[in-house]
């Protein structure tokens, strides 16, 4: 490779580089990170994080997407495998294998490696008659400047939505939610627009199967998950460690399994071996064989716009503790797992604001002790969950989001070959 062509190549990853640092508002924290490197003398460690994004940048030839017909512009990030980038990677997939045209809005960045060549979105320029569909947080929206041919598909997990979102989902044509709590919230907050319900889905050839727990072993295996950041502090991890210590402060036949990500700040194990955290990323498949080395997954999450990593533990046959508090009761009651009570609290957070939800310590303790004392019971209700999951797949939600955008013009009926989710 000439001198030419690797500069190039060089440049072309710093700009892919900026580009996804700019997609999340990271460039500052990352210009920090980076300049403890230089000053602490680690320029190969520096010079590897900048130039990290090179798999994309060699792939040089673009790939042209053969499509046809009136364009559909998506707005969002795949940069990651959860969160909001799992739901734009399989709304990707199932729009353009529905017949849509999709092409990415220019604001959109992604990775490359994450987004097979065959769902690629077209690019080409947005006119101002183009319908676009932004999936965002409501706070990210106005990254956007949504217009009347925007439709939003978002959530939020308290019943306030952030300062100026609301101005923001107003400008838009139509917002989309997955649940008839969040259409409520919506609209108590002054959303005006039409609002439709679309719920999320899991991935059944991924998602699915009974608890692989092991045969013979009596052994009680609770989990719960969560970040430890602002965002994820509403997730509770470390209360569920320290309820599940209380409750069971001698017992040797239970275990505690904590997934965290990278990143998060640690949580206090108080040295329990009993306690296991994970601390990676893991594929769907990992996930998923995470979510069937539990006997129940423990939920004291203070709110969610919908709870996906809950209904994906539930398709894996495993019972939640949980309140119904938010999007979760979109698929959750005592018929499918074990209920507890919860008390409206004001969201003390630097994210959110409002009220949601305080989950009562003393029912998580006393249903941590039922799964514990009946396990036959839980692996019935485990049952019944993944039953219940089984209505709420990502073809569901497809098929629900296509006929929402013909509803509102933002598609023509497409010509539909398939509606299978992401594998």
């Amino acid at each position: 490779m000439s001198l030419v062509s690797t500069v190039g190549l060089a440049v072309r990853a710093v700009q892919i580089k900026l580009g996804l640092l700019t997609a999340y508002d990271t460039f500052w924290p990352a210009a920090v990170r980076g300049s403890r490197l230089l000053l602490n003398g680690q320029v190969s460690a520096f010079t590897r994080k900048l130039f990290n994004e090179l798999p994309d940048a060699r792939e040089t030839i673009p790939v042209e997407a053969n499509r046809s017909g009136p364009p559909l512009f998506l707005a969002g990030h795949v940069l990651g495998l959860g969160g909001y980038d799992h739901l734009v990677l399989n709304i990707l997939k199932g729009l353009t294998n529905s017949g849509v045209n999709v092409c990415r809005d220019r604001r959109s960045c992604f990775r490359k490696q994450l987004v097979p060549i065959e769902i690629r979105p077209s690019e080409m320029r947005r006119r101002a008659h183009h319908p676009r569909l932004a999936v965002a947080p409501p706070y990210l929206l106005q990254r956007y400047s949504p217009d009347r041919h925007t439709a939003a598909f978002t959530m939020w997990e308290s019943d306030t939505l952030p300062p100026g979102s609301v101005e923001q989902l107003n400008r838009c044509g139509l917002v989309i939610v997955p649940s008839s709590w969040g259409r409520r919230c919506f609209r108590a907050n002054g959303v005006r627009v039409p609002i439709e319900v679309v719920s999320l889905g899991y991935d059944p050839t991924v998602f699915g199967g009974t608890p692989s727990l092991a045969r013979g072993v009596r052994q009680t295996v609770f989990g719960t998950a969560g970040a430890l950041d602002e965002g994820g502090l509403r997730k509770n991890v470390q209360r569920v460690i320290d309820l599940f210590r209380q409750e069971f402060p001698s017992e040797r036949d239970v275990r505690l399994r904590v997934k965290i990500t990278p990143n998060s700040p640690r949580v206090e194990t108080h040295g329990d071996p009993r306690v296991e955290v994970l601390d990676s990323h893991l594929t769907p498949s990992e996930l998923a064989d995470w979510y069937r080395s539990l006997n129940v997954y423990v939920n004291a999450s203070a709110g969610e716009g919908f709870g996906l990593h809950l209904l994906e533990a539930m398709a894996c046959g495993v019972p939640l503790i949980s309140s119904r508090f938010g999007g979760v009761g979109a698929f959750f009651d005592a018929r499918v797992g074990y209920e507890v009570r919860s008390t409206p609290i004001e969201a003390s957070n630097a994210i959110y604001q409002g009220m949601w939800s305080d989950p009562h310590n003393g029912d998580m303790m006393t249903c941590m002790r039922q799964v514990y004392r009946d396990g036959e019971t839980a692996r019935l209700s485990g049952i019944a969950a993944s039953q219940r999951a089984a209505k709420f797949r990502w073809e569901d939600t497809m098929r629900k989001l296509v006929i929402a955008l013909i509803r509102h013009n933002f598609i023509r009926h497409p010509q539909s070959t398939a509606l299978s989710p992401v594998s």
